[in-house]
């Protein structure tokens, strides 16, 4: 098996040398699904501060615990 830095000079003379531009297309699919873009970043800033707010209050202890919840649901909904 050959080592990383010998397939990626490899790898690199074959892509610089080929004119086959649907295997260069694949090769930039690969390698895009390898280093996706951070999801939070395509997040509206909205979003990401409501996000953050509510990490906040976890930190803080401002939770309810799923017993809680279903109480309240019940007295308010009559379940």
């Amino acid at each position: 098996m050959m080592d990383i830095p010998t397939l990626k000079l490899e790898l690199v003379s074959k892509i610089i040398s080929t004119q086959d531009t649907s295997l260069l297309i694949k090769i930039s699919k690969i390698l895009q699904k390898e280093n996706p873009t951070d999801w939070w970043e395509e997040l509206p800033k909205e979003v990401q501060e409501s996000i953050l707010d509510g990490i906040e209050e976890v930190h803080q202890g401002n939770v309810f615990t799923h017993e809680q919840v279903v109480q309240e649901a019940k007295q308010k909904y009559g379940f």
